[in-house]
This record gives C-alpha cells, structure tokens and sequence, in this order.
C-alpha cells in the first residue's frame, strides 16, 4: 500500500514537471513576433529542438547574426539576442493563473533594463502594478543614514552627501536579472560604468544591488 502511494506521488511529480516543461516550451514558441522581432517561430522551434538533442541552441536571426539560447528551464529561459542584447523570460505563479515576465537587456559599456509583465496568452499587462521601478537614489547606502538618522545635524550632513552622490548620478540606467532559482529578482544601477574615473570611484562604494520576491502583489523589495 505504502508503495503504490509512493509510486503515485512520483508519477504526478514527473508528469507535473513535463507538463511545466511543455509550458515554457509553448509559451516560448508562441511568443508574438512583435515581441520578439529578431526571431521567426521557427527560429524558437529550432531552439528547444536542439536544447531536446543536447545541442548547443544557436541560430541565424534575421539581421544575419548569431542568437543563443544560454538556459532553459520548466519555468525560466535566458536568450542572448545578439552581442550586445539578451531576454529573460520567467514562469510567476499568480491567482488562477501564470504571469509572464520579460526582462529585455541591451548592453554597451554598461547594460540597461526594460521590464513586462504578460498573461499566459501573451496579452500585455499592467507593469506598474507588479513592479515598481527604484529610484536612483534607492541604490545608495547613505539613503538608509538619512531615514534612520535622528540628528538633524548629521541628517543634514548624510543629506547633502546623498545630494552630492545624486548630482553626478543624474542618468537612470538599471540592470534587472531574474532568477532561474526562485522567483526573486535583482536591480543594480550601471550608470557609473559611463562616469569618469573620479566620480565613479565616488559613487560605486556606495552603492548596493535591491534584492526583490514574487509576491501575491507582485515583486516586493526583500
């Protein structure tokens, strides 16, 4: 008895791993090609069949240049689009359904993100109610020393420091990296990677990375 409850329990977990699978699979493949330009539908057929055949996943896109699909997993891809371009896709739980989220990730000196959020037929949704974009000043440690400061003196001082910080960070890039883990997500602020040397080595010590969590409401800062 207790074997055949066993047995049970890893059939429906094989066949609920498979069924996720195919998700990413069909959702990947059904992709709208407005989303996606680079890429015809069977240019992704193309990528899962060789990711089946324990090929490296590497096509021709349609500027004549290589694309890769560097992961895949049931609820998570990354694609390298072109040399200086990458999309992440993630597989969210939500209420009665799946969210999609697309993170799409062009890279010079350094990377910049833009976020999207989609349901399960890759109807678009509203971004601002999943995920509320940081402001720069949210990447700075001295942020934190001037909420929490009861001094005003030294309020004043962490401030102006945040002040000074701010007025040579005037350029909003972010880098945002999903997760192929868990279904959490990072930010980091890339703009000193275009500052000059002085001002950068001012700014990058005070910087941190905003760690977020899926959520019931959507990505929340950990």
């Amino acid at each position: 008895m207790k074997k055949n409850i066993l047995l049970s329990f890893l059939f429906a977990f094989c066949v609920n791993g498979i069924v996720s699978a195919q998700n990413m699979r069909t959702l990947f493949v059904e992709m709208p090609d407005s989303l996606m330009p680079l890429l015809t539908k069977n240019n992704r057929e193309d990528y899962v069949d060789f990711i089946d055949a324990g090929m490296q996943a590497r096509v021709t896109n349609r500027l004549d240049s290589k694309s890769e699909l560097l992961k895949f997993t049931p609820d998570y891809l990354l694609l390298k689009t072109s040399s200086s371009g990458s999309m992440q896709m993630k597989m969210l739980p939500a209420e009665g359904d799946t969210i999609l989220c697309v993170v799409n990730t062009v890279c010079a000196e350094a990377c910049d993100s833009r976020i999207a959020f989609y349901t399960s037929d890759w109807q678009p949704l509203d971004g601002s109610r999943y995920f509320k974009k940081p402001l720069i000043s949210d990447f700075f440690l001295c942020a934190d020393s001037v909420a929490s400061t009861n001094s005003e003196e030294k309020k004043e001082s962490h401030a102006e420091s945040l002040d000074a910080l701010l007025e040579i960070s005037d350029i909003y890039l972010v880098h945002l990296t999903l997760s192929d883990r868990d279904n959490n997500l990072s930010a980091e602020y890339t703009m000193p990677r275009y500052m000059l040397q002085g001002d950068s080595a001012r700014v990058v010590p005070n910087l941190r990375k905003i760690s977020y969590e899926w959520t019931a409401s959507g990505f929340e800062k950990k």
